[in-house]
């Protein structure tokens, strides 16, 4: 949407499916995540800021035994989730795709977060026709990673063997038998809404693994973007026009199953799309793993039959942050959503915002004034294990940057070209300007990123007294984050020794992970 607020042509890549759910919704300009995925995943499932809550991109092995609370990756143990709070509210809870939000133990998985269903992975990633998660091995062998919960199985769940594709889709080529793993996440959301029949509302968690890497999508697709030259792009247009058509699947069967009327549809990405693996994100500066706008600001809407007639078709450009769903969904369901067992254990309280107000009716304001923006200590290089740290702050119309890798240095200080990315582009993120975003109005990194949606123009030293002003409310916020040690290098090598003593489960002859802890 920003590329259409400043007059930009649409690039190769169509989504009548998604533009036609905006166009009767309500497109919010200035929607914030963290720059990379399981945080904000965390930030949402849970309510708190990232700062509050998970900050890393931490491997799913990683324990420490001496925090029974946040020694783990994803969501400290004690948060209350969103699901369970829609269940407070008599809402049936169901959780479908990418979950990333921990998996050590029950309590880390979707239905110990309190969706009654789910089918998902845990893991960062995996691939799309195996489910192989090359981050968990046991004995050098990847782990499956497809996982189930429905009212006929054990609590937590089991691994979704079931769904196991055959071997011949292990390798490159046709792949007339072998399904698509976001087909299996469709067809089961379209399963949800057929079966429900009750007169309880229902919250479903739809969560694609497209477009995250590998950039793999069925051959039918792709060839449909052939005339894209360059690979990645090619590769990365077709997922989303895959996605785009399953999403108006979906709408559709609402429409006929007559739910759509009095369904509220919420669409947000948890990043800015990630440079070098095919995304642009034109003419926002940076990308996924940096906090220039490219990687944290994202593009989202609210749509569907509930949204007030008078609103739809319009926009908000007020801040709003991707943690802000917990407390407007619960303010929907008219439950609270102040998590009083993460009181009582001291973690962090929530601190969502209820847009609902804002985006239902003509003239409120966004009940946000400010966003801080997380980072991990040593930035991208220390994304695994890294202090928590603050790495901005947003004080509309400004923003403040403060650099965490060495030398005060920001990752992906760039700009992509509108028709990105092409022979001419980078190969590696890793060789990108890094600019100098220190502590003082002389190497500082000060925006209005309302009039300079790019971040061109620095203000740091032609406004040295805002500069300090927005540099002492980070310190502040310095102060109350939340830093455990999740794990340290070397669990994956731990991990593999425990192999044998449940964190897998053969099934089929192949290795499924499951969680690993009590």
């Amino acid at each position: 949407y920003v590329r259409e607020e400043y007059g930009i042509p649409s690039r190769e890549v169509h989504t009548p499916n998604i533009d036609g759910l905006a166009a009767v919704g309500v497109k919010l300009g200035r929607m914030y995540a963290h720059h990379m995925c399981s945080p904000t995943r965390v930030a949402i499932q849970s309510g708190r800021a990232p700062i509050h809550a998970n900050v890393a991109n931490a491997p799913l092995y990683s324990h420490n035994p001496e925090d029974p609370l946040g020694g783990f990756a994803g969501m400290p143990r004690n948060m209350t989730g969103i699901a369970e709070v829609m269940r407070s509210g008599g809402y049936r809870t169901h959780f479908v795709g990418k979950w990333d939000a921990g998996a050590a133990s029950p309590e880390h998985t979707p239905a110990g977060r309190g969706y009654e269903t789910s089918l998902n992975f845990f893991g960062h990633t995996n691939d799309p026709w195996t489910f192989a998660n090359d981050g968990m091995k046991c004995d050098s062998k990847p782990l499956l990673d497809l996982f189930e919960m429905d009212e006929t199985t054990p609590f937590p769940g089991r691994p979704a063997s079931r769904l196991q594709n055959p071997e011949s889709c292990r390798h490159p080529g046709p792949r007339k038998e072998c399904i698509y793993e976001d087909q299996i996440f469709a067809d089961r959301v379209q399963e949800i809404i057929r079966q429900h029949t009750s007169a309880e509302p229902f919250f479903i968690f739809w969560a694609p693994r497209v477009a995250h890497a590998p950039l793999e999508v069925p051959d039918q697709e792709l060839q449909e973007f052939s005339f894209i030259d360059f690979p990645k792009r090619q590769e990365y247009s077709a997922m989303v026009r895959w996605l785009d058509k399953r999403i108006g699947g979906v709408v559709q069967l609402l429409m006929e199953q007559k739910m759509y009327r009095d369904t509220l549809i919420i669409f947000s990405s948890d990043n800015g799309g990630p440079l070098g693996s095919g995304a642009n994100n034109y003419p926002l500066r940076g990308g996924k793993h940096s906090n220039f706008d490219g990687g944290v600001r994202v593009p989202a809407f609210v749509s569907g039959g509930f949204v007030p007639e008078n609103r739809r078709g319009s926009w908000h450009s007020g801040l709003m942050a991707a943690w802000d769903w917990y407390a407007t969904l619960a303010g929907l369901a008219q439950v609270d959503h102040r998590d009083h067992r993460a009181f009582k254990s001291g973690l962090p309280l929530t601190d969502s915002f209820d847009l609902w107000p804002a985006l239902s009716t003509w003239g409120t304001d966004s009940p946000r004034a400010t966003l801080v923006l997380g980072n991990t200590k040593g930035g991208y290089h220390g994304r695994h294990y890294g202090d928590t740290v603050v790495g901005g702050i947003i004080f509309p119309p400004y923003k403040l940057l403060l650099g965490v890798s060495a030398g005060y240095r920001e990752h992906l200080g760039v700009w992509s070209s509108p028709n990105a990315p092409n022979s001419s582009s980078f190969d590696s993120i890793n060789s990108l300007e890094e600019p100098v975003c220190g502590r003082s109005p002389e190497n500082g990194c000060l925006f209005n990123v309302w009039g300079d949606e790019g971040e061109h123009h620095n203000l740091a030293k032609s406004n040295p007294e805002l500069f300090l002003k927005l540099l002492a409310m980070a310190n502040e916020e310095q102060k109350t984050v939340y830093s455990p040690k999740r794990g340290q290098e070397g669990d994956d090598e731990r991990f593999q020794a425990s192999c044998s003593t449940g964190s897998t489960e053969v099934l089929q002859g192949n290795l499924f992970m499951r969680p690993w802890l009590a």
